[in-house]
Order: structure tokens, then sequence, then C-alpha cells
């Protein structure tokens, strides 16, 4: 199951998020701009979604912070004002979210950013070449690099 983490400062916006996403069938955590940094690498979500404006940082600013660390997690910024994606790709933000969003737009949006192959059958870890057994992996049990979301078959 894909996981997304919801950073606002506003429950109300959070809590709405986070009921369209779950609907959508993720599973989803919020944090606010303090706790954000530390939920992100304690959850370690497939999909960041940040307000743009909270009361002591911006969203594009967080998100900057958080590719620096984990270049491949898929990072939105939230706004309800019209904002174009061209002013934001200096801070890695991989699209908009324009507010408040219905969940066929949000859905489609998400599956834009979503792998084509989300489990890929391999037997051996494309890093190390240690044999799996049977299950789903998101890390090599032999050298600890991500895999992504894999299936193993033996």
């Amino acid at each position: 199951m894909k996981k997304v983490l919801v950073i606002n400062d506003s429950r109300f916006e959070s809590a709405i998020l986070k009921d369209l996403l779950t609907k959508l069938g993720y599973d989803v955590k919020t944090a606010n701009e303090y706790s954000a940094l530390q939920e992100v690498n304690n959850y370690l979500p497939n999909i960041v979604i940040s307000n743009l404006i909270m009361k002591e940082t911006s969203g594009d600013l967080l998100i900057k912070k958080i590719k620096d660390v984990h270049k491949d997690m898929v990072c939105f910024l939230s706004s309800c004002s019209n904002l174009h994606i061209e002013d934001y790709k200096y801070n890695k933000v991989d699209d908009i979210i324009k507010t408040p969003v219905n969940v066929e737009e949000l859905n489609k949006l998400l599956k834009k950013f979503s792998p084509k192959d989300s489990n890929t059958i391999f037997t051996f870890c494309p890093y190390c070449g240690g044999k799996f057994g049977e299950g789903t992996y998101s890390f090599c049990p032999y050298c600890g690099e991500k895999v992504s979301r894999i299936e193993a078959r033996v």
C-alpha cells in the first residue's frame, strides 16, 4: 500500500485531504511543519503533500529539505492559490495540487507519478545479487538498499 504524508498547519485541511486519500486506498499520516522532517524519516512515505503557506516556513522549503535526503520521494505542493510548477522546480517540487481538490483530480495526479509496474518480480537483489525468499520487499535483507516495492518468487 502506498504511504502518503500530509504536511499542513491546518488540522481541518489535513483531515479533508487525509479522507480523500484514504478513499483512494492510501495509508495516510499527517504532520505539522514542526514534526514534518521527523515524520518523513520515521514513516518513509512514497508521497509527501505539503501546504505552501504555514506559520514559520513554506512547503516548498520543506520539500527541498526532504528531497535533499530522499531524492526519489514524490513531493507535491498544495495551495488554494494558482501556482505554476515552473516557479517551484528549483526546490524540487514534483507538482502542484490546487485546493480544494476533488477525489477524481487527486487520483489523476497521483497516478501520473505512480510507477508503471509497482510489483516487479525479482528473485535476486538488483544491487548486491542476494537471493530473495518468497514475499514482498521494500529493502534488500542483505545489503539494505531500497528496492521500492518488489514481489519476489522462488
